[in-house]
Order: C-alpha cells, then sequence, then structure tokens
C-alpha cells in the first residue's frame, strides 16, 4: 500500500473546490436575496471573486470537448484576479474563498506537472479557517496527511490523518497510514500495535487480511529488538501465506543476512536449510550446493549425498555440475571412515556420554532414517553430556518427518536458549501451518 498519487490527490479535492455561494448584489433581485446563505464579502473582495466563480462555472458547464479551454480560461482568470482577492482578505469569509480558489488553482497545476507539495499551504489555511465546511475537513486531512507522509514529515502526517478520522472520513489505507506514520516517526511499538488492531477486527470480521500488513509489521519489528514479536508476526504471516516463495524468505532473513547470519553457527544453519528442503523452499542450484557443503564440512556425508541427489533429481542441479560431482564424491569418502551404522549404534550404547548417540542420530536424520535417529537421540539424552538444545532441535525434526506432530513440539518446546529456541519455533510454526507436509527424505 502506498501514498495516494498527485492524480489521486488531485481527484479527492477538485470535488470540493469547485465554484462557491457568494452573496453578492450582481446575482440578488431583491435585497432579501442578498441575506441569502453564503460568504459575505466586502465590495473589493467581490469584484474579483465574481470574475473567478464566474469562469468557474463556465468550467462546471462545459461539455467534455470543450473542458481543456474551459480549464485554460479558468487558470487563466484566477491568476489574473486571485492575487487581488488574496491582497483585500480582511474576513474569515473572505480568506475561506480566497484559500479554496488557491487550491483549486493548485491542483489544475498540478494535473499539468506541478508539485503536490504547493497545496500544503492553503490545505493548512482552509484546516484553521473557521468558515471551511466541516463536511471537507475530513478530506482535506487526509489529503494533506499524504503530502507530508510523501515528504517524510510524519509528525505532521499522523495528526491530519488522525483529524481526518475524528472528522469521520473514511478510506480503506487511513489506518495503515497512521499506522506507518508511527512506525516512521519513531513509535514502531505503537505502529505495529496499531496495525495489529486493524488486523484483528479484519479476522473478527471474515474479512481476509492483506498480506502486505504482515510483511510491513515484520520489517518493522526486526529494526527493534522485540524478537518475540517478530516471531508472532511471523508464524501469522506463514500460516495465512505460507508459500514456499515465503518460508524461504522468513528462514532466509533470520538465519543467512545481516544480523542473523552473524549469530547463527553451522550446524544451526543446517537446520534451517533442513526447515528450508521441508517447505519446498530452497529455490536453486545454489541453495542445494550451499546446504551440502554445510553439511559435508560438519561431517555429515550421509545429508550430502542426499541433497545432492535429489537436487539433481529434481533439476535444480544440472547433470553436469561438476560441483556437485566432486561433493558428492568427498561425501561418499567421508562415510566411509564411519563404519557401518550397526558399528556405531554399538559404539553408542557401550559410551558413557550420549555423545557418540548424538553424533549417530545425526547420520541417520541425513540418511532418512527417522526411526533409528529418534533411538539415537532420545540415547544421547539419557546418557547426557551433550548439548541439550541441539538435540532436542533434532529430535524434534526427525519426530516431524515421521508424522509424530505432537512429539516434535514437545521436543521443541524443550529447546531454551537462542537462537536454537528461535530456530524451534519456526519448525514449530510449520508443524501447525495448514496443509503442513513431511519433510524429504
Amino acid at each position: 500500500m502506498k501514498t495516494l498519487s498527485r492524480a489521486a490527490l488531485a481527484a479527492i479535492l477538485i470535488a470540493s473546490t469547485s465554484s462557491v455561494a457568494i452573496v453578492a448584489p450582481a446575482y440578488a433581485k431583491k435585497k432579501e436575496e442578498a441575506k441569502a446563505p453564503g460568504l459575505q464579502l466586502s465590495k473589493e473582495a467581490r469584484e474579483f471573486a465574481i470574475k473567478i466563480d464566474e469562469a468557474a462555472r463556465a468550467r462546471e458547464a462545459a461539455p467534455a470537448e470543450g473542458k481543456a479551454q474551459a480549464d485554460a480560461a479558468y487558470a487563466a482568470a484566477v491568476e489574473a484576479n486571485l492575487p487581488g482577492l488574496e491582497g483585500v482578505a480582511k474576513n474569515d469569509d473572505e480568506r475561506y474563498l480566497a484559500q479554496a480558489y488557491r487550491l483549486q488553482y493548485e491542483v489544475i497545476k498540478m494535473g499539468s506537472g506541478g508539485n503536490d507539495n504547493a497545496m500544503a499551504a492553503p490545505l493548512d489555511a482552509l484546516l484553521a479557517n473557521p468558515k471551511t465546511p466541516k463536511e471537507a475537513i475530513g478530506r482535506y486531512a487526509f489529503t494533506r496527511g499524504n503530502i507530508a507522509f510523501n515528504a517524510k514529515q510524519y509528525p505532521v502526517a499522523l495528526s491530519n490523518y488522525a483529524r481526518a478520522k475524528e472528522a469521520g472520513f473514511t478510506n480503506p489505507d487511513l489506518p495503515l497510514l497512521m499506522a506507518k506514520a508511527k512506525v516512521l516517526g519513531g513509535d514502531p511499538v505503537g505502529g505495529i500495535a496499531d496495525i495489529e488492531t486493524a488486523v484483528t477486527a479484519d479476522r473478527a470480521a471474515g474479512k481476509p487480511v492483506a498480506e502486505d500488513l504482515y510483511t510491513y509489521a515484520i520489517t518493522a519489528l526486526q529494526k527493534t529488538n522485540d524478537n518475540a514479536a517478530v516471531q508472532r508476526w511471523t508464524r501469522n504471516w506463514l500460516h495465512a501465506y505460507g508459500t514456499p516463495k515465503n518460508w524461504r524468505t522468513a528462514i532466509y532473513v533470520f538465519g543467512f543476512q545481516g544480523a542473523g547470519a552473524k549469530r547463527i553457527d553451522k550446524k544451526q544453519r543446517v537446520d534451517l536449510f533442513r526447515l528450508m528442503r521441508a517447505t519446498n523452499g530452497l529455490a536453486g542450484q545454489d541453495d542445494y550446493l550451499e546446504y551440502a557443503e554445510l553439511t559435508f564440512s560438519i561431517g555429515l556425508g550421509s545429508e550430502t549425498i542426499a541433497v545432492l541427489d535429489e537436487g539433481k533429481k529434481n533439476g535444480k542441479i544440472p547433470a553436469s555440475s561438476a560441483t556437485a560431482t566432486q561433493f558428492r564424491a568427498d561425501a561418499v569418502k567421508q562415510i566411509a571412515t564411519e563404519g557401518s551404522l550397526a558399528a556405531q549404534e554399538t559404539k553408542a550404547n557401550a559410551a558413557k556420554t550420549g555423545t557418540v548417540a548424538a553424533d549417530t542420530g545425526d547420520f541417520c536424520l541425513g540418511s532418512g532414517n527417522y526411526a533409528k535417529a529418534i533411538e539415537m537421540y532420545r540415547l544421547a539424552l539419557t546418557k547426557g553430556s551433550v548439548d541439550a538444545d541441539e538435540v532436542n532441535t533434532h529430535l524434534g525434526i526427525a519426530l516431524t518427518a515421521t508424522g509424530d506432530k505432537p512429539g516434535a513440539k514437545e521436543a521443541f518446546a524443550l529447546v531454551k536458549n537462542p537462537p536454537r529456541n528461535e530456530i524451534a519455533t519456526l519448525w514449530t510454526t510449520w508443524i501447525d501451518a495448514p496443509a503442513a507436509g513431511a519433510p524429504a527424505a
């Protein structure tokens, strides 16, 4: 959602700045008619105003084919008479008339390439004038807010948006514009709270929530230290718009760029790649090769092979890729040095600590032997002397792959420390998301 364009601003205003009722003897046939409702003008002001008003009426009455000519005639009449009217204006009536015509003149100029900032001064004057019709206040304030927003004058924008709302003006963009003005004006917490209120109201009314509400809130919150709020908004966004592309974006922003990339280690990044793979978010050869390289670097050759084979099978990795071929050959050699699964399992059972069992579980997880991985991870936790957060993360991933969602969520809930607990939350989000599937084997 963007602020209004110059054309839209003109469209809002043009309807409210047409000819203005003037009490003038030139139009009165009886003395009583001079007391009819309208603007009370002095003789000096009236002389200038009538000439502008006549041109305005002619412009309104002009047929479509004569519109350009009538606009030009009106602009010429304003140019010739408005400075005089502004110069003699002494009371609120006369000032209102001059301000209204000044605004319309700026709207016309804007349509031919003028600057919308030129409307700011007449709008401010009209909003301050007690003679401005109440029904126009909301429209004027909203337009003034948009001009200020476009100029990055966020406090000015917010105050005008608030006045438009108070005046009863309605526009579907107004709530988000107010929230964005707060965020950009230095109050991200207040702005996001407003967005959350709007989202809650839309949900309660059964209305679809626009995706840009979620993405804007997430982007704004990422600039704060409120990781819990980022996770909550990300969860809601992925539940509502859980496409593979969005999952990849969420994972990538969390752990592969900016501050996230600096605090995520290799093993944690592999767990993010596993989630990207599970959500069908691996975008192309680069993703597959980086994933394969990471798993090989931490001794998970079985997973390296599985990832490379999957990438070639689905066409993301070309069959001719020399890099993929070399990675796979190196992974095969790595696995050969580890011994059979039976031998690893025997060592894990005999070991005093859970380290060997955890490593064996990782080997099984990478090769798709989820049942054995679960068994080894539970053994590792029982024996102890392992990173419980890491093991519980991997246990949750293995349980997810078998379809045991309650068990997986229970394991993920045991992950306590950042950033692993945040990775576990992302996995839990996927488990709870509509139509969540199982990780690729």
